[in-house]
């Protein structure tokens, strides 16, 4: 009867070390994603597209649809790859996303062009929360519409 507690608080002990390690270790797969996506969105947003675009997109349809057909494909191509989805999966992705960038694009380019030259600190602010819901609605809709994908490895990108 004695040897019961001990042998119960190490089994205890093991089981909560055990916990705390998966833990740890399901933040950083998600921390990595979120990461990813992240640097996936600066790469479609920015590195893609030139000063010319990135100016005309507020100003002009046909340049948005540029914009957003440049980001959704730069998403078609990578979330296979990278982010642990299947084909279908990533084209789901790719396409909400993408349409969601171009109402958020939209909208937030109406708002710059207002504050251009009267408020720059607004202009920024309108930047800001631009790239914020970018990044909100990524995250959300990669961990809402594929929680298993998580789990998943990619191809280039073992944990």
């Amino acid at each position: 009867m004695i040897y019961i507690f001990p042998v119960f608080f190490y089994d205890l002990k093991l089981n909560l070390l055990f916990f705390l390690y998966f833990c740890q270790t399901l933040i950083l797969l998600i921390m990595s994603r979120v990461i990813i996506l992240i640097l996936m969105h600066a790469v479609g947003d920015f590195f893609l597209q030139g000063s010319k675009l990135s100016k005309l997109k507020a100003l002009k349809w046909p340049c948005l649809f540029e914009h957003v057909g440049i980001y959704t494909g730069m998403f078609i191509i990578l979330s296979p790859l990278i982010l642990g989805l299947t084909i279908l999966q990533g084209l789901l992705f790719s396409f909400l996303n993408g349409s969601l960038h171009f109402i958020i694009d939209y909208f937030t380019g109406r708002y710059k062009l207002k504050y251009i030259d009267i408020d720059e600190s607004k202009y920024i602010s309108t930047i800001g929360i631009d790239h914020t819901l970018h990044i909100i609605i990524l995250i959300a809709s990669y961990i809402y519409l594929f929680p298993n994908a998580i789990n998943n490895y990619s191809p280039f990108f073992q944990y």
